[in-house]
């Protein structure tokens, strides 16, 4: 039986380009992979890594990035593993993802 396990997803609305480009290269450096544009997904609780947070604070201080958000949604592995495309496929990554598969092919 798997162990229950906690996924994190990360979404932003970042008003300036250059704190947006620098908060993904953060996100990227963390673990975490891009999903879309501004949804990033990871299997670590962004709020328990002091450095991140502290980074992430100090990137959104810019004033020229005010009115920009930061969001992180926990959601169980079990219903993570529930998404679909719109029209109800399985998403091709999936698998890899969640862990069940350990090699992705580009």
């Amino acid at each position: 039986m798997r162990q229950a396990r906690t996924f994190y997803i990360l979404m932003y609305d970042i008003t300036h380009d250059r704190t947006l480009q620098k908060v993904a290269r953060n996100l990227e450096q963390c673990g975490y992979l891009r999903l879309n544009y501004s949804v990033w997904f990871g299997w670590f609780d962004p709020n328990k890594n002091p450095e991140f947070r502290n980074k992430l604070k100090e990137l959104l201080k810019n004033p020229l990035a005010k009115g920009s958000r930061f969001y992180v949604l926990p959601i169980a592995a079990k219903d993570f593993e529930k998404i679909r495309h719109h029209d109800g496929r399985k998403l091709k990554d999936l698998d890899y993802w969640t862990g069940d598969r350990a090699t992705e092919f580009f």
